[in-house]
C-alpha cells in the first residue's frame, strides 16, 4: 500500500511544487515508484510534465466521476502523474453539494494504491474543496515554509487545518515535518528563522526536518529543461538536501529504502 503524502501550506510561493518534484525524484533515485496527483488548478507541477493539457485526461475527470483515476494517470520520462486542469474550479459548487465531497479523492485511489510506494499530492494555495481532499486521502503532511517575517503566521492557519482535519474526516493524519525551503545561510533573517523553528515547533506541536533545503539555481536550471535534479545535478547543495529529507522521512514512517 502506498504512503500518501499531501504537500501543503495555505500560503503560496513557498514552494509546494518544487518539494513535490524533488522529494519524488529522490523517491524515483532510490528506487521508488511513485505517483505525483496534481491537486493545484495553477497546474505547475503538471506543467514539468506535460506542455500541452488539451484532450489529456486531468484529475478533473476524476472527480467529474467521468473517469476511473487509473485511466487519468500520465507516464513519461519525468515520472508518473494525474495532471491538473485550471478548470477545476468550475466543479467546485457539484462536489460540495456531496455528503462525501472531502472523501472523493481517498475513495478514488483505491483503484492505484498498490501500484505505487509513494502518492504525493501537490496541493493549492487555499483551504479548499481540493486541499482538504488532499489532506483527507494522505497519511501524512509535509509543510514547506520559507525564511520571512510572516511563515509562522501561514504555518499557524495549516496547523489549524490540519487538526480539524484530524477531527473530521482523518484521525490518523501525521505531520511529517516543517521542510524549510531556500535557505541561505549567510542571511541574518534567514539564521534567526532557521534557529527558532525548532522551539516553535515545541510550542505549537509540529516536528522540523532536521535539514533545510538550501537555495540552489540548480533547482531552477534541471525545472527549466523539464529534468529531474539527481539527474542534472546529483551533487548540488538541494539535491543533498533533498536527499537527507527523504532519509528522514524514511526514518519516520519506518520504511527502508530499495
Amino acid at each position: 500500500m502506498a504512503v500518501k503524502i499531501a504537500i501543503a501550506n495555505q500560503k503560496g510561493g513557498v514552494g509546494k511544487t518544487t518539494t513535490t518534484l524533488c522529494l519524488a525524484d529522490a523517491m524515483k533515485y532510490c528506487g521508488f515508484s511513485v505517483l505525483i496527483v496534481d491537486m493545484d488548478p495553477q497546474c505547475n507541477t503538471t506543467s514539468e510534465f506535460i506542455s500541452d493539457t488539451t484532450d489529456i485526461p486531468t484529475i478533473y475527470d476524476v472527480f467529474n466521476d467521468k473517469m476511473d483515476i487509473k485511466e487519468c494517470i500520465i507516464t513519461s520520462e519525468r515520472g508518473s502523474i494525474v495532471p491538473g486542469d485550471k478548470d477545476l474550479p468550475e466543479i467546485d459548487s457539484k462536489i460540495n453539494s456531496r455528503m462525501d465531497r472531502y472523501m472523493i479523492l481517498k475513495k478514488k485511489l483505491s483503484g492505484v494504491d498498490d501500484d505505487y510506494d509513494f502518492i504525493l499530492f501537490d496541493t493549492p494555495p487555499t483551504l479548499g474543496t481540493w486541499m482538504i481532499n488532499a489532506i483527507t486521502a494522505a497519511d501524512g503532511c509535509i509543510c514547506p515554509i520559507l525564511a520571512d517575517k510572516y511563515a509562522i503566521d501561514g504555518l499557524g492557519a495549516l496547523l489549524k487545518t490540519i487538526r480539524d482535519a484530524k477531527e473530521n474526516t482523518n484521525p490518523d493524519l501525521k505531520v511529517y515535518g516543517v521542510l524549510l525551503n531556500n535557505y541561505n545561510q549567510t542571511k541574518a533573517l534567514h539564521k534567526e528563522i532557521w534557529s527558532t523553528l525548532p522551539k516553535i515547533g515545541k510550542q505549537l506541536d509540529f516536528p522540523v526536518f532536521k535539514k533545510p533545503i538550501r537555495t540552489c539555481q540548480e533547482i531552477s536550471k534541471a525545472q527549466a529543461v523539464g529534468k529531474s535534479l539527481f539527474e542534472t545535478a546529483p551533487s548540488s547543495n538541494a539535491a543533498v538536501d533533498y536527499a537527507e529529507v527523504l532519509d528522514e522521512l524514511l526514518k519516520k514512517i519506518k520504511r527502508k529504502g530499495r
